[in-house]
C-alpha cells in the first residue's frame, strides 16, 4: 500500500463518470477545509490488517497540526501492481472504519470513478509526507488477539518447538527411500505409494470427481513448509464449493486433497489410524486462524484445526487438517508425501520396541517375494511367480545369486508382507515356506493351492475394485 498525505488547506472533489463496471460506491462530491488527505493506492497483495497501520500513519499526521478531519482518497496512479477492486474497496473502507473509531471526521471519495478535484497547500516543510505500508511475512502466533512471530512464540515456550526440528533422522530417510520417496523427489514405486494413498482417501470420502490444480507450496516442513501449505489450501479452499481438489506442490509427491465439507477430529484420525494402527497417539493439534493460534497474513478469515505427527526425530511433520475458509467448510489431506513418509517414520518406533512394522497389505509396493533356495530351485519358484503375477499380486522374484539369508533380511527391510521360499521339500510337496509379516517371527507350509486361494481374498480385501500398475521386477 502506497499512501501520499498531504496537509491542505481546502479540497474540492466531485465523481465525474465510471472509471470501472459497476463501481461499488455512488458518486459523491465534497468541499473541505483545513484536512488531511491520503491518496492512496490498495496494491496486490495488500491485507486488511494493513487497514489499521494506514490509520495510523493517517491520524499521526494530522494530529501534527491538531486536525480533525481526513479525506480516504482512492489513487491508483501510485502503483502499477493494484489490488483487484473489492480487496481495495473492502480496504480502504476499513481504513475509513478505523479513523471514525479514533475519533476523526472522515469522508471517503468514492471508488470507481473518474473524479475532479481542486486543494489547496499550505506548503510547509511537513506539509507532504509519502508511506509505504507492506504485509509483515509473518506467521505469527495470536493469542488473546496479540500477534508475536513464531520464534518468539517459541521462546516464550507458548508454542511447540518440535516444529523447528529436522523431522527425519538417517534411519528414517533410509527407510523411506526404500519405498521410493527420496530427498530429491520420488521414483517410481513413491509414485505408486503416493497415488495409492490419494485413491484411497477418495474412497474412504466417496469422493468421484476430482480436479487438479498447480498449489503455491513450495517447502512442506518446519515453521516455512507449514506457512506454506497452509497457503496453499486458503489458496484454493476458498473456492471449494461441490467438487473436490487436489493441489500439486513443486516437491514431487507433496499433493493435498481438500475435499468440500469439514470432517471432525475423529474421523479424521480413524482415517490416518487405519493406515497404521496407532500412529494417530504420536500426533498432535495446532489451531491456525486469521484470529488466534498459527497465523499466516491473508486477505480473508480462516479457522483451521491442524493434525501433526511428531516423529522420531522429534520433529512436527503436517497430516492434514479441517475447518472454515471464508464461507467454505473444508477438509485437507497432506501434503500427501508428509502422510507416507509418517507411515513408515512410525513404523521404526515400532521396531525399535520389538514390533514388525508393516503398511496394508494393499499399501505394500511389492506384496509378495518369491525366493528359491538355490539354482536347481528356479523353474519351480518361477511356476508360483507367474502364478502370483496372474492373480494380481505386486509380486518380485529374488534369484539365487546372494545367500538365503541376505534375500530374506533384504525382503524384511522393504516390508515385503508375504516371502515365500521354496527349495526341495516345497519343490517335492508342492508347498510354500511363507513368512508373514503380521506373524512376527512364525512360519507355515501351505499347499500352492492354499497359497493362492490366500493371495485371492487378501487381493479381493483391497479397497479399490482395480488393480493399480504394479511396480514388478
Amino acid at each position: 500500500m502506497r499512501i501520499l498525505m498531504i496537509h491542505l488547506k481546502d479540497i474540492k472533489y466531485w465523481a465525474v463518470e465510471e472509471a470501472i463496471e459497476n463501481p461499488p460506491d455512488p458518486p459523491s462530491k465534497f468541499e473541505g477545509n483545513e484536512c488531511v488527505a491520503g491518496f492512496i493506492s490498495v496494491e496486490e497483495g495488500d491485507t486488511p490488517d494493513l487497514s489499521h497501520e494506514a490509520a495510523s500513519e493517517l491520524a499521526q499526521h494530522a494530529n501534527r497540526f491538531k486536525l480533525n478531519c481526513i479525506v480516504v482518497y482512492p489513487f491508483a496512479h501510485l502503483s502499477s501492481s493494484l489490488a483487484e477492486p473489492n480487496r481495495a474497496v473492502n480496504i480502504l473502507k476499513s481504513i475509513e472504519d478505523e479513523l471514525k473509531k479514533m475519533g476523526f471526521t472522515v469522508n471517503r471519495a468514492p471508488f470507481g470513478w473518474y473524479k475532479g478535484f481542486s486543494i489547496t497547500c499550505p506548503g510547509h516543510p511537513m506539509c507532504e509526507l509519502s508511506r509505504t505500508i507492506t504485509s509483515p511475512k509473518g506467521p505469527f502466533y495470536i493469542k488473546d488477539s496479540n500477534k508475536i512471530l513464531i520464534k518468539e512464540a517459541i521462546e516464550n515456550k507458548i508454542f511447540d518447538n518440535s516444529l523447528l526440528n529436522n523431522p527425519w533422522d538417517n534411519d528414517s530417510i533410509g527407510a523411506q527411500e526404500k519405498f521410493g520417496i527420496l530427498s530429491d523427489g520420488i521414483n517410481s514405486i513413491g509414485k505408486y505409494v503416493i497415488n495409492s494413498l490419494i485413491e484411497w482417501f477418495n474412497y474412504k470420502n466417496n469422493i468421484e470427481n476430482v480436479s487438479i490444480y498447480s498449489g503455491s507450496h513450495k517447502e512442506i516442513y518446519g515453521i516455512d513448509g507449514l506457512s506454506s501449505t497452509i497457503k496453499s489450501c486458503l489458496d484454493m479452499g476458498r473456492y471449494v464449493k461441490d467438487q473436490s481438489i487436489i493441489i500439486q506442490g513443486i516437491i514431487p509427491g507433496s499433493e493435498i486433497m481438500i475435499l468440500p465439507f469439514k470432517t471432525d477430529k475423529s474421523k479424521f484420525n480413524d482415517m490416518i489410524n487405519e493406515l497404521m494402527n496407532g500412529i494417530i497417539n504420536d500426533t498432535i493439534e495446532i489451531a491456525s486462524s486469521s484470529q488466534s493460534g498459527f497465523n499466516i497474513p491473508y486477505d480473508i478469515d480462516y479457522d483451521l484445526d491442524l493434525i501433526l505427527y511428531k516423529s522420531r526425530n522429534n520433529g512436527l511433520v503436517l497430516l492434514g487438517g479441517f475447518g472454515n475458509v471464508r464461507e467454505n467448510s473444508i477438509t485437507f489431506i497432506g501434503p500427501i508425501r508428509n502422510i507416507a513418509s509418517s507411515l513408515i517414520d512410525y513404523g521404526l518406533k515400532m521396531a525399535d520396541k520389538g514390533k514388525t512394522p508393516s503398511l496394508p497389505f494393499w499399501l505394500s509396493p511389492y506384496q509378495v517375494a518369491i525366493i528359491p533356495v538355490k539354482e536347481t530351485h528356479e523353474d519351480y519358484a518361477k511356476e508360483i511367480f507367474n502364478e502370483v503375477f496372474s492373480i494380481g499380486i505386486r509380486v518380485y522374484y529374488d534369484p539365487p545369486g546372494k545367500s538365503l539369508g541376505t534375500r530374506i533380511r533384504a525382503a524384511g527391510k522393504s516390508w515385503v508382507p508375504i516371502i515365500a521360499v521354496v527349495g526341495d521339500k516345497e519343490k517335492e510337496s508342492s508347498t510354500v515356506n511363507l513368512r508373514k509379516r503380521w506373524l512376527q517371527g512364525s512360519q507355515e507350509v501351505l499347499q500352492l493351492d492354499e497359497f493362492y486361494n490366500e493371495l485371492k481374498m487378501l487381493r479381493s480385501q483391497s479397497p479399490f475394485n482395480r488393480p493399480i500398475s504394479p511396480p514388478v521386477s
